[in-house]
This record gives structure tokens, sequence and C-alpha cells, in this order.
């Protein structure tokens, strides 16, 4: 629910792109750390006077293809490590690191790199916003999406430096969408309760939100009544009430400012359709302008780096899939067959061989 308050939902939009990174960019891990093998040490002049060391033939450099000996001379290749991984679920990472690879691609082609500082920096800024130290992130944040400090660095926030940069030119912020910023946010507000109905069987939902919803309209008790069961748990411990809205909003539903400017303070909308559901508001209150505000140049700069960042989350995905859509890129590896495609297999084996046409029941097989 776009319009939900409060500490939970800061988090969460702290971590809002880093969690569409998590989901859409969460990429690979690159092999810098396994590629790094130790060089041979020439050998030493001995330390007995008037004695040569013996000739010895110089060794070849450590072939970088073998990650491993065992018993003395017999190699763990590289490739013999890779299949171990995929086959236990390492083909799982094949399309994120495919993601990863067409980013640094692309940022290549136009000369943008990111630097150890920028990291940093990067790094910085989302403990700050995020209101934690690095430990408490690595120890309470980073296992949430079973990353390691070294991964959330190499697969997210390079990635999102890269990304960022590569976008930067298409967000435009002019003195219109200043205005409109200071406007959504210290103009004349409205304060609202909602009720929001998921709408994944339409029919039924409709038939109990138009139910729910003549229910709510009787009285205040009634309307907090039907808030209270609402399936956001968020929503439902506050009887629906939400932050305040302002005009402009980028974020919101422009259907919901729409309707909510329209209403009386206490009268109940009529059931209308949003991309989280079917709801309904009732407005609690109008908040009139916060004149102590003044719209001078360290406002407009603050608004700037703000709707800046705001354009930027929503920009990335679509500049994205722009660049994998020309990419065009063609995943070989499958990984283990699914339950229906094993039993797929099975079955055309046993028909082309002229046996049953169908096979009862298989146990599901064990991945690796």
């Amino acid at each position: 629910m776009k319009l939900l308050s409060g500490g939970r939902r800061q988090l969460v939009r702290g971590l809002a792109f880093a969690g569409v990174a998590a989901v859409g960019y969460a990429f690979g891990i690159n092999s810098d750390r396994v590629s790094a093998q130790p060089t041979l040490r020439p050998a030493q002049p001995s330390v007995v006077t008037g004695l040569q060391p013996p000739k010895t033939t110089p060794q070849p450099e450590p072939d970088r293809r073998v990650t491993a000996y065992i018993y003395g001379n017999v190699p763990v290749t590289r490739e013999e490590l890779g299949e171990f991984l995929i086959a236990r679920g390492g083909h799982e990472k094949l399309e994120l690191l495919v993601n990863k690879r067409i980013i640094e691609i692309e940022a290549a082609r136009r000369g943008i790199t990111v630097t150890q500082l920028e990291v940093q920096a990067a790094l910085n800024d989302e403990m700050r916003g995020l209101g934690i130290s690095r430990a408490d992130f690595v120890k309470h944040i980073l296992p949430k999406y079973g990353k390691t400090f070294y991964e959330w660095v190499e697969d997210v926030v390079k990635p999102r430096l890269y990304l960022t940069k590569m976008c930067q030119d298409r967000i435009k912020i002019g003195e219109d969408d200043l205005k409109k910023a200071f406007e959504n946010r210290y103009g004349e507000r409205r304060q609202a309760k909602v009720i929001c109905w998921s709408k994944e069987d339409a029919a039924p939902a409709l038939r109990i939100a138009q139910k729910q919803w003549d229910e709510a309209r009787k009285g205040d008790a009634e309307f907090d009544a039907v808030a209270r069961t609402q399936n956001e748990p968020g929503l439902a411990g506050a009887c629906g009430l939400v932050k305040p809205v302002g005009r402009y909003s980028e974020t919101a539903d422009t259907t919901i400012e729409k309707v909510l400017f329209t209403l009386k303070v206490g009268e109940i909308s009529q059931l209308f359709d949003t991309p989280s559901g079917i709801m309904c508001m009732k407005l609690v209150a109008i908040l009139p302008p916060d004149t102590k505000v003044q719209f001078d140049v360290a406002m407009k700069t603050a608004l700037a780096k703000e709707l800046s960042e705001a354009r930027l989350n929503l920009e990335i995905p679509k500049f994205f899939h722009e660049l994998k859509t020309a990419a065009k890129p063609v995943l070989y590896l499958k990984g283990p067959p699914s339950t229906a495609e094993f039993r797929e297999g099975v079955e055309n084996i046993v028909n082309q061989a002229g046996g049953a046409p169908s096979l009862p029941p298989m146990p599901v097989p064990m991945r690796p």
C-alpha cells in the first residue's frame, strides 16, 4: 500500500531500491577472489661459502585453471568446481550474472567507471539513510537478503552506481517540478483513512468490497470496524489511517489524490480501482499550508536532490529493461528439471519405447 506510514515503512522505503535491486539486480559474485593464485619464489643462493646452488629447471606459473591439488599431483580444476556448484544451485545465479555483465559492458561502452571512493560514499549514505551502523547492517539486514557484505558491494552497490550514472542524463528537474514538489510537501494536505480489498479474484472481491463498504458508511465506528479487518497489517492496526497526502505526488496513484481532494471532512468515497486493490477513503481532516517554510534557494536545492533520487528509482528499472532487450540474452543452463519436466521426460521415453502411455505418480526427484 503506497500510502502506508510508520517506521517499518521508512525502513522498507530506505531499502526500496535495494529490495527491487536484491530481487531484480541481485547479481552473481565475480571471480576476483578465486582467481588470485600464489607465485613461486625463485631459488635462493646457498648460505654455505663457496658452494653454488644446483641448477634447477624454472618452474612454470601455476595453472590458473587448477583450484587445488590432491595426492600431490591430482588437480581439481575450475571447471570441476563450476560443475560442482552448478549442480547444487549455481544455475540459479546465471541470469543474475548475465544481468551484471550487461551493465558492465554498457558502462564500458560509455566510458563510465565506479571508484572505490564512490562505493564508500554510497555505503555511508545507505547507512545514514537507515540510521544504523555498518555492524548492525551486516548483522541484521544482510542476512535477510542472504548476502555477505562483499556480495552487497559487488552485487548491489556497484551495479546501482553504474546504472545511476548511465541514467543521469534522463532525469530533468525544472522550476515547475520544484514548485509542485514544494506544494506537495508544504501546501494543503488531506488526512484520510482507507480500506483496501485485494482483487486477486475480481468478482468475489468486488462483492465483498461492496458489502463491507455499505457497512462502513453507517458511521465512524462501523468504518473503523471494517478497516481493522483488511489484509494489510499496518493499515488494519491503524484503522486505515495513513500519512497526509498533498497535491502533485510523484509516487502515489493519481486517482487517490484526485478522489481525496474532492471529499469533505467525514465523507466516504465511492469504491474505486487502484494498482493495490479496490479502495475507498474517508477524509478525516484538511491540513492547512505550512507558511513557516520558504521556497528559497536552500529549499530548491534540497527538493531537487530528493526529486532526482525518486525519479532515478523509477527510471533505473525501465532503463535496465531497455539494456536487456538490446542485449538479447540466451540462457542455455537451466539447471535440474522441475517435477513436471522430469515426469514428462520419462513418459516420452516410455512412449517411444512402446510402453504404457502414462505412469503412476512418481516421487519428486531430490536436487543434489
